[in-house]
């Protein structure tokens, strides 16, 4: 330690790749996935010892189709959907009014099989490892310090994506952001998912059956509960109601953190992953904020546990399988980018002559002012524009996933699984083109990246 109290680190080793991407959720694993296939050599970090982030939670896939049930994300998501389902680890696409549509997934089968589409597509992987510094000069990034076991390693290449959610490599290079919602900087609740079993799904229908409007926190058309009553009994549904209950058992005394339940079930297997879990203002850049994040989530589990067994229907025998590997983070950061997408923008359907990727998912707030959610809107399709992948004040770095150039609210319908694959498996693509043509991802011509991802399978909506 110097006389000014600053570590001096020794760096082990430095390597060099065409593409880095930091972050190896579902949009991480996109992105790398997409630059590899495209001809770069590519590298994953990853702090964690799989990929597959949120998905290998047990988080279903949800937002895939619009309300017109026209499929609006395809590309390496659908493509991961499939190579599931050919091993029997996900299960059809389902209709829901809210959601659009959802995907159970198996969470050990996604992390197996997204490490061997990595593994296939020649992908350098770096896991347990830490982005913990960068090497920037004048808005570009010449590479980036990862640290793990063997201690501090330099990363050299070209072009880097930041899947990191939290946005970490932009802002450590200078990027612009802002947290949260503009008029206060507060952020979604944060949840941790909780499998349970052993569910009576018969009692739990025949209670859906007689209080219709329990199903959802928002009054639903009799035909639409006509037709979710009849889909529950044999396919996975997503629950987000049981108010009255709720409210009943914290008039009893019982600590619940929110005013419903949401979460998807799954009659067939007896199983529902609960996402009753709340806690406010998570910021996992500050380790007490992320600590107590943990640890306020791992301790709200034994009463959700008691909900389920004391009031919710069916739920007398239910037993704990398991929780997620960490907290569910919904919001942190949104770097300011060349455009950033507004909830206007979605709620008019806008496409962009730079459309990278579609989305058609409600905007869905998890509330940091009060234990429910803020009220349902749905957009049509809308498009997300290449320019708020790229932070206003840096050349080679593109951002992936939920800390893009969003509103608060625009972000609420972005963040999910399949919309943010789509986004990373833009980014990549960018990556890799940015590469081979000898141009920074600021400069590269859209209708190139366009064609390419055309070409990969990805929808930007020349099939709608």
């Amino acid at each position: 330690m110097n006389s000014r109290g600053t570590v001096q680190v020794k760096v082990q080793r430095s390597r060099s790749h065409d593409v880095v991407v930091v972050g190896g959720g579902t949009t991480g694993f996109a992105a790398a996935l997409a630059s590899a296939r495209n001809g770069a050599d590519t590298a994953l970090v990853e702090y964690n010892s799989f990929v597959g982030g949120n998905a290998a939670n047990g988080l279903p896939f949800l937002g895939s189709h619009n309300q017109q049930k026209q499929l609006v994300v395809k590309g390496t998501a659908l493509e991961l959907i499939r190579r599931l389902q050919s091993v029997d680890a996900a299960s059809d696409y389902y209709w829901d009014p809210i959601t659009s549509d959802l995907v159970w997934i198996n969470p050990d089968w996604l992390k197996v099989m997204a490490m061997t589409m990595l593994d296939e597509a020649g992908v350098h992987l770096y896991l347990r490892s830490l982005a913990s510094g960068v090497d920037a000069t004048a808005g570009h990034l010449n590479g980036l310090f990862i640290s793990n076991k063997e201690g501090c390693q330099r990363l050299v290449a070209r072009a880097f994506v930041d899947a990191t959610d939290t946005a970490d490599i932009a802002v450590l290079g200078g990027a612009d952001y802002i947290r949260g919602r503009a008029r206060d900087g507060r952020v979604q609740a944060a949840s941790l998912c909780v499998r349970v079993g052993s569910i009576d799904f018969t009692e739990l229908l025949q209670y859906y059956d007689a209080h219709p409007d329990e199903i959802r926190p928002w009054p639903l058309p009799r035909e639409v509960i006509d037709q979710l009553l009849k889909q529950m009994h044999s396919a996975p549904f997503v629950i987000g109601g049981l108010r009255s209950l709720v409210a009943q058992a914290v008039a009893e005394g019982l600590e619940f953190p929110r005013d419903q339940v949401n979460g998807v079930c799954h009659p067939l297997l007896g199983e529902a992953i609960l996402v009753a879990s709340r806690v406010e203002d998570v910021d996992p850049n500050n380790v007490l904020s992320y600590t107590a994040s943990e640890r306020t989530g791992q301790l709200q589990v034994a009463g959700i546990l008691e909900f389920v067994r004391r009031y919710m229907p069916g739920g007398c025998r239910a037993r704990l399988i398991g929780t997620g590997h960490q907290i569910g983070v919904r919001e942190t950061r949104h770097v300011l980018g060349g455009y950033t997408l507004t909830v206007d923008d979605l709620l008019q359907g806008r496409r962009f002559e730079d459309t990278v990727a579609l989305g058609a998912y409600h905007v869905d707030i998890h509330s940091p002012d009060h234990k429910g959610l803020a009220e349902f809107v749905q957009p049509p399709t809308y498009g997300i524009p290449y320019r708020s992948l790229l932070p206003q004040n840096m050349d080679n770095l593109l951002v992936a996933g939920r800390c893009i150039s969003a509103t608060h609210e625009a972000q609420a319908s972005t963040r999910v699984i399949p919309i943010c694959m789509a986004i990373g498996q833009a980014a990549g693509t960018a990556a890799a083109l940015s590469v081979r043509l000898g141009v920074t991802p600021r400069i590269l011509d859209v209708t190139k990246l366009q064609r390419s991802l055309g070409k990969q399978g990805a929808e930007l909506g020349d099939t709608l």
